[in-house]
């Protein structure tokens, strides 16, 4: 695959696997990203469960929106350290979290699922706007991701 298109492929499953109601936010993106850059390591399945609980801003309790977290628990999937003291590993991690964070922030202006939610009500959107925005951050992590080199995929060229 091309960079463009794993891009659109995080963004299409995690799409998929929202849009289904066969997951919220935060499992949409975790499953999406272990399934296109590390299909081969994580019971995808297991993956998800492991984000239930970031969902709506932890459990609904709408503090920090669940695809910010979410994203951040995918960069451990795919940059995160596997062994005791790898500290490079967990430096690429950090570096990519802080560039994710700032890059979210940027595109939101905020981290808070409450804030979220009131700005899309006020829009006329409400929560179902939670869905163009897991894809849309997906897609952005995704990038970030490839910009920095920060993965094991092979690659295909772009001719």
């Amino acid at each position: 695959m091309t960079e463009e298109e794993v891009i659109k492929k995080v963004g299409q499953l995690a799409r998929k696997y929202y849009q289904d109601d066969q997951y919220s936010c935060a499992e949409a993106i975790l499953k999406a990203f272990a399934e296109v850059f590390a299909p081969e390591k994580f019971d995808t399945e297991l993956i998800a469960s492991l984000a239930t609980p970031f969902n709506g801003g932890f459990s609904e309790l709408q503090h920090t929106c669940g695809v910010l977290t979410a994203g951040m628990m995918a960069i451990g999937l795919v940059a995160g350290r596997s062994k005791p003291g790898d500290e490079d590993a967990k430096e690429e991690a950090y570096t990519l979290t802080q560039i994710y964070y700032q890059r979210y922030m940027e595109a939101m202006g905020t981290d808070s699922c409450k804030e979220l939610l009131i700005r899309w009500k006020d829009q006329g959107e409400g929560k179902c706007h939670c869905k163009d925005h897991t894809v849309k951050m997906s897609e952005l992590l995704a990038k970030t991701i490839l910009q920095l080199e920060f993965h094991d995929l092979e690659l295909d060229e772009v001719a």
